[in-house]
């Protein structure tokens, strides 16, 4: 049979009314192959758990036969591809949950490379710190080979994928949308990126919207593509990181997380996950040795972090300022508002390059609020 037929059969199948990933998976490894779940009778649907005579009658509902094709055909107009339960290239780390979608759409390209992949996840609502963690640990995981897999929201999502890209990386966006509704809608920049990068999914048909209710089913794909989750930033603890973290324990999968000061909305979840088990990280290297058992010999060396002398491709331009502005440590020492007004920054901007330097062991707060150049060891 055509691939095409094939991915007929799987749409109908997707649509059917009363079943779902479960219950499809059932239905195919009971009969070894999508055309035998549509050659089955009643009787022989019946014999699989979960199956009852209502649903068996649903399975060759002509109206799905119509969607069905009405989804081959947009994804022939739109440039998109399917995905499989019986695809040879499924993504295996996907394929090992109780409950993989039927049905993947596809634009960009998945790659077997893509096995390397944690998923970073947090707060929508995040403050500079956690920006400038979310950045680090994208850029980072992509210096070492491994796959950013995130749900293209605002906040930590977003901010981590883009900096993947930007350090030269890979990024899989899991939509909790039909594959062409770019949601939030500020997003389409990234979108399009992680297209020709990357890849873009989604399990839901086109035209899906973004109700709530799809979001709490994406993730359990963010997490079952993954090796691990990281997460960040989290204010909330029934928020959906955290309700993608118990699908990824559920899954077997590695949690991380991010430290924070004591105290903080920002850092209240990431300090209690750690406080329950989770693996306390500070960079990307943490995550690529933790992980490097599983995937020997497959991580790409990184490159040095920060080098004080010269341009480090590491570092933004507001970095690159705000460092050149900083006292050496026998030269004394730079408040914040000093260097405010010295760079022309905003204040956001500085504070955020502050923050990424000190994380680099480059510069040290002192008494008094101000900043010093950190004494490098020989």
């Amino acid at each position: 049979m055509e691939a095409k037929e094939k991915n007929l059969l799987w749409l109908k199948l997707a649509r059917t009314r009363g079943i779902g990933p479960v219950l499809i998976r059932r239905l195919y490894e009971h009969f070894g192959n999508v055309e035998a779940v549509f050659g089955a009778g009643e009787k022989e649907l019946c014999r699989v758990e979960g199956i009852r005579k209502g649903i068996a009658k649903n399975i060759n509902d002509p109206e799905n036969l119509k969607f069905a094709k009405a989804e081959l055909e947009t994804c022939d107009k739109q440039g998109v591809g399917i995905m499989t339960l019986d695809s040879a290239d499924y993504p295996r780390n996907l394929i090992q949950i109780p409950d993989p979608p039927p049905v993947i759409y596809v634009k960009g390209r998945l790659t077997k490379d893509d096995e390397r992949a944690v998923a970073v996840i947090g707060s929508r609502n995040h403050n500079d710190y956690g920006e400038v963690m979310a950045k680090r640990m994208g850029s980072g995981l992509a210096k070492f080979g491994i796959t950013v897999v995130s749900g293209m929201a605002r906040g930590i999502d977003s901010l981590s994928q883009q900096a993947a890209v930007d350090a030269g990386g890979r990024s899989i966006a899991v939509l909790g949308t039909g594959i062409d509704v770019i949601y939030p809608p500020e997003m389409k920049p990234l979108y399009d990126c992680l297209c020709e990068t990357g890849a873009v999914i989604s399990e839901f048909p086109f035209g899906a919207q973004p109700d709530p209710g799809n979001f709490p089913t994406r993730n359990r794909v963010i997490s079952g593509l993954s090796m691990a989750v990281l997460v960040v930033q989290a204010t909330n603890p029934k928020s959906g990181a955290l309700i993608t973290v118990k699908l990824a324990l559920d899954q077997g999968r590695t949690i991380y997380a991010v430290p924070g000061n004591a105290g903080t909305v920002w850092s209240k979840e990431t300090n209690r996950l750690i406080k329950s088990g989770a693996v306390l990280v500070e960079d990307a290297q943490d995550i690529a040795l933790d992980l490097f058992p599983q995937i020997a010999g497959g991580l790409k060396e990184p490159g040095p972090l920060f080098k004080p002398q010269g341009k480090s491709s590491d570092l933004t331009e507001p970095e690159e300022k705000i460092y050149s502005l900083i006292p050496e440590p026998l030269e004394g020492a730079i408040e914040l508002d000093n260097l405010i007004r010295k760079s022309g920054l905003e204040p956001g901007k500085v504070q955020s390059a502050l923050i990424e330097l000190e994380l680099f062991g480059v510069i040290e707060k002192i008494a008094g609020g101000k900043w010093r150049k950190k004494q490098q060891e020989q």
